[in-house]
């Protein structure tokens, strides 16, 4: 085995894993004066690896045994969901290489034992994803806390918006998910601070904890030194920082603008408790544009993930130790582990508390993408179904089918079932993702349904497959035909087309009867669709046209309860319907309806035929400046105001809304 890497040659980079961040490392592994190449890639979807692999100008491989025989790579980069950190950096350290992980190293503190024992023995480097150890403004605090004095407390804030669509309905198994996945970057900063600066030898105990799925509050004791710990899902504004405490002042690092604010001093003299806030008021504002500036011209989303990379790839070279310890990254583990047990207790609890009675009827309804903003709903409303996604939905209610419908689909996933709902589908990325969710998704999903003898299917499509109406005053309604080019609409409207397209050619031939529900845009009443605006700043949005312009909305709730109607009286449901809200036709009705609920928002209305102009010149200088002649959208078309006949909708909310409940509870 190799146990010298000289910087005579490029570093053999690998990955395992493709998704966001392992692009995100390649773009900084780009930006590295150390000599690197990527000579592999492997991801469990292949159509990702692949993608990545043609960025990099890498080869991608089937398995993570293939890529590591097939590339002998010296330094392999896992980023792949936590739960496989364990075995995909065994597998890389075993074969011989070093590793980089993303966070969190481990999920528990024998398999970080471990892997820091098998690198001892290989003699092998490991290095976490620490990275805002290395932003610029946490380096420039921990150059400054000497002049804090004797240091009392550290606290370490973060709140965080959730991505995933069922933590952002509140569900608490998806919270306790997210609130895990995010733990790391608050906890670990706060470590390092307590090793560096409390008494030497002293242990960093947890002393204290509380969580629910969505809050985690814990103090950190070592020796006289106490760390705070606050991660909330739910607290606002979103922030990151950490504030060191002394006896002769205090500074705080906010890792979102990457500033140091403060004024190192007592803040008892007349002048300074004057005066400390207004200059703090003007770091704030000179500091932030400076990072504003810098971080424009540098690129880097992530500050200090360059510069910990370069510091491992060169640690590597050199025969040194990494730039992240093992005893870092063993102490994090063990305090890691504590909390996460808290939140997870919680989470369970929470769940328990919602978990539907025993002896509940066998689920004969399977819906695709149960897990999602809308399938997820669509469960609710059904009770008890069988939901099949990429990962366990947060209800446990339901019987659960975890599979990649881009990848395929087992019969065994649909068999037994009367109807399927197929609510899975892309909603974001480019034409690729699209092909793969939702078009491919499709065609595998109606060869199980045909294999395993299910004859029902309820696509829930979009109203997005219409063409664009082609005078201002017309109406559609479900007789209007689908837009015959619809990449000119964009990757969305292009995959929701063919797919529809799809059902209605093969599914018939294949002996499956459809029902296409088209809803509008979904509101959960927490902001704007997007066909009417975006958030500005703070209570200012965006709008799209005026007021009074058309636009075609439903609550989400209540066209889970369409589709669940439609699954339970299949043969009662019309074979389309373009579902909207009758009672909320233009802008101004949803503005309305959503400050009844609760929101606060102020809207600047901006003319569509203007934004049009500038998003088409804006792509178009983009596309230029790449090198590249802009690809054909027409964003008239797109965002243009539509005109509906709402009758039949109306006529669904209502059988929808007055079925028995036992009905759409059983599927009966």
């Amino acid at each position: 085995m190799n146990t010298h890497i000289s910087l005579d040659r490029p570093l053999r980079i690998a990955f395992i894993g493709a998704g966001q961040m392992a692009r995100n490392h390649l773009s900084a592994i780009q930006r590295l004066p150390v000599a690197a190449t990527i000579v592999g890639v492997t991801d469990r979807v292949p159509t990702i690896a692949e993608q990545f692999a043609v960025l990099a100008g890498a080869r991608a491989s089937c398995s993570i045994a293939a890529l590591l025989g097939e590339t002998t790579p010296d330094i392999v980069h896992i980023c792949t969901p936590p739960s496989s950190h364990f075995e995909a950096t065994h597998a890389a350290l075993d074969a011989g290489a070093h590793v980089y992980v993303e966070k969190p190293f481990a999920l528990t503190s024998e398999d970080a034992r471990g892997l820091v024992a098998l690198a001892a023995r290989r003699r092998r480097l490991i290095c976490a994803g620490h990275q805002l150890v290395r932003d610029p403004a946490f380096e420039t605090l921990m150059a400054r806390v000497p002049e804090l004095g004797t240091i009392v407390q550290v606290d370490s804030h973060f709140t965080f918006r959730p991505g995933v669509a069922a933590a952002r309905r509140g569900e608490a198994r998806a919270l306790g998910e997210q609130a895990i996945d995010i733990l790391p970057h608050p906890l670990y900063t706060l470590i390092d601070v307590l090793e560096r600066f409390s008494p030497a030898g002293a242990p960093i105990e947890l002393a204290w904890a509380q969580a629910n799925p969505a809050d985690l509050h814990a103090a950190l004791r070592a020796g006289d030194v106490v760390g705070r710990l606050s991660v909330s899902l739910r607290a606002r504004p979103i922030a990151s920082f950490l504030t060191v405490v002394g006896t002769r002042g205090a500074l705080t690092c906010d890792f979102v603008r990457s500033t140091v604010i403060g004024t190192a001093n007592d803040g008892t003299q007349p002048l300074e408790k004057m005066l400390n806030p207004a200059v703090e008021g003007w770091q704030l504002a000179s500091r932030t544009a400076v990072s504003l500036g810098r971080r424009l011209r540098a690129g880097a989303s992530y500050p200090g993930l360059s510069t910990l990379i370069e510091e491992f790839y060169r640690a590597v070279a050199r025969e040194q130790r990494s730039p992240i310890s093992p005893e870092h990254l063993l102490q994090v583990t063990a305090i890691f582990e504590q909390l996460v047990e808290r939140i997870e207790a919680a989470n369970c609890a929470a769940v328990a508390r919602r978990r539907s009675p025993r002896g509940s009827p066998a689920p004969r309804i399977a819906v695709t993408g149960a897990s999602g903003f809308l399938g997820a709903e669509v469960g609710r409303a059904l009770k008890r179904v069988r939901g099949i996604s990429r990962a366990p939905g947060a209800d446990r209610s339901h019987e659960w089918v975890v599979a990649d419908l881009g990848r395929g689909l087992e019969p065994e996933a649909v068999a037994g079932v009367d109807v399927v709902v197929h609510a899975a589908a892309e909603t974001a990325g480019g034409f690729d993702a699209h092909q793969r969710n939702t078009i491919d998704a499709t065609r595998h999903l109606l060869r199980a349904m045909r294999s395993a003898g299910v004859r029902r299917l309820v696509l829930v499509s979009s109203l997005s497959v219409l063409r664009p109406p082609r005078t201002y005053s017309e109406r559609q309604d479900e007789s209007t035909p689908r837009a015959s080019d619809p990449r000119r609409y964009g990757a969305y409207a292009w995959g929701k087309t063919m797919q529809e397209d799809i059902v209605e050619r093969e599914a018939q031939a294949l002996g499956i009867t459809t029902r296409i529900v088209r809803p509008g845009a979904l509101l959960d009443w927490s902001e704007l669709p997007g066909l009417m605006g975006r958030q500005l700043y703070g209570r200012w949005h965006l709008g799209l046209g005026r007021p009074s312009l058309p636009i075609a909305v439903c609550d989400v709730a209540r066209c889970a309860e369409v589709v669940a109607w439609c699954a339970t009286h299949f043969d009662e449901a019309p074979p389309i319907v373009n579902l909207m809200d009758p009672a909320l036709m233009t802008r101004r009705d949803v503005a309305r309806e959503m400050r009844r609920r609760g929101w606060r928002g102020r809207i600047v209305w901006v003319p569509i035929s203007l934004l049009s102009l500038g998003m088409a010149a804006a792509r178009t200088i983009v596309s230029i400046g790449r090198g590249q002649w802009p690809e054909k959208l027409s964003v008239w078309s797109v965002l243009r105001p539509r005109r509906f006949d709402s009758r039949l909708s109306a006529v669904v909310l209502e059988a929808a809304t007055s079925s028995d409940a036992d009905d759409v509870a059983i599927g009966a």
